[in-house]
């Protein structure tokens, strides 16, 4: 085979894998945020847990060092939340066995590695947070998620157990900056070009 055959097929090769080059976002932080409360029982604010913009993918993303009022009080109602970049997997883990009728968990301004990402949906993967087998309610926008637990007038006892979601990102691909491999077969593609034009020129 010719070095110019060789060229243009090492150009075809290098085209080909600079389109296929592409770079997968993910989420990089965002405003963590819970509320647990007793509103038949008790007349104060709720129990709060907040940190804002957080770093994703060091641990518990919100823990009880993040404590920011208890009114009342209370003991308990502490839940992390840690969330999984690799696998886009939020878990909220209860840390004690009390007793409450509301609580909220929120993921909001979220910022994406790459332009152009939003949060598309938010599903329940499994449920041992509460012992009252409490559904939790689900909603989100582009960029935050909404977790409620709502037993009212009922009281629901947290587990110390955890609950798992699935959350869905929107998918746009962004170049990403070329590898050597198909910067090498692309020149060797101009090669090509440069000396078949210069064959062609001399017959």
């Amino acid at each position: 085979m010719s070095v110019t055959k060789l060229c243009r097929m090492g150009s075809v090769l290098g085209i080909t894998l600079l389109l296929s080059f592409t770079a997968k976002a993910t989420l990089i932080s965002a405003d963590f945020r819970t509320e647990a409360n007793l509103p038949d029982y008790r007349n104060g604010l709720p129990l709060i847990y907040e940190t804002l913009g957080q770093s994703i993918g060091a641990g518990a993303e919100l823990n009880n060092t993040h404590f920011v009022q208890n009114p009342d009080n209370w003991s308990g109602g502490v839940v992390w939340m840690d969330f999984d970049a690799a696998t886009n997997i939020l878990t909220l883990d209860s840390q004690d066995l009390l007793d409450f009728q509301i609580f909220d968990a929120w993921i909001s301004n979220i910022v994406f590695s790459q332009p152009g990402q939003s949060i598309t949906g938010i599903s329940l993967l499994s449920d041992d947070l509460t012992d009252v087998g409490v559904v939790p309610g689900l909603s989100f926008t582009a960029d935050s998620l909404h977790i409620s637990y709502d037993s009212m007038p009922d009281i629901f006892n947290f587990t110390g157990g955890s609950a798992t979601f699935q959350i869905e990102l929107g998918e746009t691909d962004v170049v990403a900056v070329p590898e050597p491999l198909p910067l090498t077969l692309l020149g060797l593609g101009l090669v090509g070009l440069v000396l078949t034009r210069r064959k062609q020129t001399a017959n």
